[in-house]
Parts: structure tokens; C-alpha cells; sequence
């Protein structure tokens, strides 16, 4: 859920409304999951919360939710800025967090030049892994970049912003096609296997979020996860394309 920027003043009661009215919707009593996608910042711009609000506000509102037996287990988006979403995960409050981790925007997992053209999350997976949390990992596929085309499917949104990686799609598009000696090299048979195979080989990462628009699409994605993890020479010779990236404009 999101809180939006009307209900600032009054976030508990926002909260609780609307896991109410989603109950509703789906005819449950209550559900599994709930999380937060409000960014996490640190002056609380944008529509995103600080980590004192979060902690002290939105941490106890969904412990209430869990109490009243609405939720099982609570999450956030781990979007934002760097040293919030730290400080948040570092404390412990909540069960998961969906995590932005792609081949375009490694930062997640691992540590990545200063210069590097990407939103730089500073190993977040080693916090979430540190505070034993479940990683539901999103934009594994750049919101399709990773297709390595800007051709879009007609069921699929027309247009979708960067989350974390290139400052537009078409940006990362041109840089997911230069990984393709990946592919050329036979780790892989096509970049949507690396980038989902890829995610898989970091041990922080529980679940892959991947969006699709047709059947084949899902099929190709199950078989590509039942290969399992990036092999070590594949992952080091991703590590080397990345590297190329170095140096240029987001």
C-alpha cells in the first residue's frame, strides 16, 4: 500500500483503511503479505516517508494489523535513498523487502565504482540478509530493458520510468544490448535468462518478481530459473562488461 500525500497527517488510521478496503476486495479475512511502497528518504519529499516515520509510525501500524490477525508478515519497498533504507533494514522492524537488483544496476549485491550510472544501494542485500529478511527482488528485468529491445508488448504498459538504473529506458536498453557478448559466449541463450539467472545467484535473494504479458513469456521464465544460478565464469564475465558502464552519464 501506499500512503498518499492527504493522509500524511493521520498514516495508522490510512494504513489500517486500506488493508480494510483490499480485504474487501479479495473477499479474505486476511492476507500473507503486506507492504509498504512509499519511498524511504531522508527528508520525506516526494511522497516518500523518513526513517524515523516509518520506524515510529508505519512499523507500529502494521504490528497492530499483524496482532488483529489481518497480516501475517509486513514489508517495504526498498526505494529511496541509500542511507534511509540502511537505517530502516538495520532496524529490524519488518519481515521483507522488495529490492531493485539487475544486471544493469548490480549495487544491490555487490560494491560498484563511485562513478558508476546508477543509483548506488550499497550492498543493501547484505543488510537485508544481516536482519533476516525475506528479498523480493523487482526490476529484475529493467522493467523490460533487459529484453535488450525498446519494442514493447500491447498488453504490457506503454511506457514505464527507471527504477534505480539509467536516467531513461532507452538508455538502458542500448546498455543491456552491450551485454551481449554474454550471451555470444554461451552462458546464456538470451538476456532475459542471464538477468533472471543472475538475480537467482545471490543467496540474499528469496523470490523473482518478473512481469509478463503471455503465457510463453512465463514459460520461458520457469525454465530459465530451473537452470539455476549465473555460473562463476558468467558472473565474472559480466563483472567486466559492467565495467564498462564505469565513467558515463546515467
Amino acid at each position: 500500500m501506499r500512503v498518499p500525500d492527504g493522509e500524511r497527517s493521520r498514516i495508522g488510521e490510512a494504513i489500517a483503511a486500506s488493508l480494510e478496503a483490499s480485504l474487501q476486495r479479495l473477499q479474505l479475512d486476511h492476507v500473507d503479505l503486506f507492504q509498504l511502497h512509499n519511498h524511504i528518504t531522508a527528508d520525506g519529499g516526494d511522497g516518500g516517508f523518513t526513517p524515523e516515520t516509518v520506524l515510529g509510525e508505519v512499523a507500529p501500524a502494521f504490528e497492530r494489523l499483524r496482532e488483529q490477525g489481518k497480516t501475517r508478515f509486513c514489508g517495504i519497498t526498498a526505494v529511496g535513498d541509500t542511507p534511509a533504507l540502511h537505517s530502516v533494514v538495520d532496524a529490524r522492524a519488518f519481515d521483507t523487502a522488495q529490492v531493485s537488483y539487475n544486471l544493469l544496476n548490480p549495487s544491490a549485491g555487490a560494491a560498484v565504482s563511485p562513478a558508476y550510472p546508477a543509483h548506488d544501494f550499497r550492498d543493501l542485500l547484505a543488510h537485508t540478509k544481516s536482519a533476516q529478511m525475506g528479498v523480493i527482488n523487482i526490476r529484475v528485468l529493467a522493467a523490460g530493458a533487459l529484453s535488450g529491445t525498446e519494442e514493447r508488448h500491447p498488453l504490457g504498459s506503454p511506457s514505464v520510468e527507471p527504477i534505480g538504473s539509467g536516467g531513461s529506458y532507452r538508455t538502458d536498453v542500448e546498455r543491456a544490448q552491450r551485454l551481449e557478448p554474454l550471451i555470444r559466449g554461451g552462458h546464456a541463450e538470451s538476456l532475459v535468462e542471464a538477468a533472471l539467472r543472475f538475480a537467482i545467484a545471490n543467496d540474499a535473494v528469496s523470490t523473482v518478481l518478473v512481469g509478463y504479458s503471455t503465457l510463453d513469456q512465463l514459460e520461458t521464465a520457469a525454465r530459465s530459473i530451473n537452470k539455476g544460478p549465473l555460473s562463476r565464469a558468467a558472473l565474472d564475465r559480466l563483472a567486466e562488461l559492467q565495467r564498462g558502464f564505469v565513467g558515463e552519464q546515467r
